[in-house]
């Protein structure tokens, strides 16, 4: 992932593209339409944080995982995915950068970012350098204008702030498709068998955003089919639990096994807070009212 072919010249979108939303989305199509015009590859160059990270990065939790993140890439039509750890080239000066990684490592010839973006060690060089740096050496550069919404730049932090109030409609507008995970489903206590409403769980990693707790109308893909559902994500109050975060999720339609697969979520709207109920007579009755609630929703969602 981090090497091209010796003959082969690129078109390279860079940036960290931590959420891929909407912005990203943008500087993305913009490296790709370069590409085909001028007969390069199309390509991201983008890093893990595995060892260390950019102070402007150490801010909020990852909003997609790595898998998922790598598969929007290529959706945009992406042929290669430059990937080095950021201790890599933390350290590099800006001539370092776009001549020894950029230029001579992956054959550069057009290069497009955000009007944002900022490289070389400590961030020191931004847009100006970047112009200067590319026609010292004979790339072309796109520079892509802030993208906004309701009057304000698109950005990875507005998603998260609308994440941890539970905007999901916000969230999702801005990455320009539904929030969602696809973590592994792990064994759970079996209540919602009990209670006539069997769910699955699987835990958010270290790292990871949280969504504001409580209960959403969802999707959930199951073999490639969409089937609405009703998600929780918290800490179950209501029932002893070891208060790790988690999403439990009843999928309308479906009571099948999924222990151990990976199944897709997609958050649609937020419906109310977790609650700790006095009984599991109480919690069953507000799950069934969750599920009626998710289920108006979720029509309305799949029209759209």
């Amino acid at each position: 992932m981090n090497s091209i072919g010796e003959n082969s010249n690129t078109s390279i979108a860079l940036g960290f593209f931590d959420g891929v939303h909407i912005g990203h989305q943008t500087v993305i199509r913009q490296a790709v339409e370069l590409a085909h015009k001028q007969s390069l590859v199309p390509c991201v160059f983008t890093f893990t944080t595995g060892h260390s990270a950019p102070t402007a990065k150490l801010n909020g939790g990852a909003i997609i995982t790595e898998e998922n993140k790598e598969a929007e890439l290529y959706k945009l039509g992406v042929e290669k995915i430059f990937c080095p750890d950021f201790e890599l080239f933390k350290d590099m000066t800006g001539e370092e950068f776009v001549r020894d990684m950029l230029l001579k490592q992956y054959h550069a010839k057009a290069l497009t970012c955000g009007f944002d973006f900022h490289f070389g060690k400590n961030a020191r060089y931004g847009i100006e350098e970047l112009m200067q740096l590319c026609k010292n050496f004979g790339i072309r550069l796109c520079v892509v204008p802030a993208i906004l919404d309701e009057g304000k730049a698109i950005s990875s932090t507005r998603i998260r702030e609308a994440l941890r109030q539970g905007d999901i409609e916000t969230a999702n507008r801005l990455l320009g498709r539904r929030y969602g995970f696809d973590f592994e489903v792990v064994q759970g206590k079996r209540l919602g068998r009990t209670i006539n409403a069997p769910t699955i769980n699987q835990h958010f990693p270290s790292g990871f955003e949280l969504p504001k707790f409580g209960v959403y109308a969802s999707f959930a893909e199951v073999d490639g089919k969409l089937y609405p559902a009703v998600t929780n994500i918290g800490v179950k109050p209501t029932v002893k639990s070891d208060h790790i975060p988690l999403a439990e999720t009843y999928i309308i339609g479906v009571n099948e096994d999924f222990y151990g697969k990976r199944i897709p979520i997609t958050l649609v709207q937020f419906l109310r807070p977790e609650m700790k109920y006095a009984s599991v007579e109480e919690l069953k009755n507000s799950i069934h009212c969750d599920i009626e609630k998710a289920v108006e929703v979720c029509e309305v969602f799949a029209l759209q």
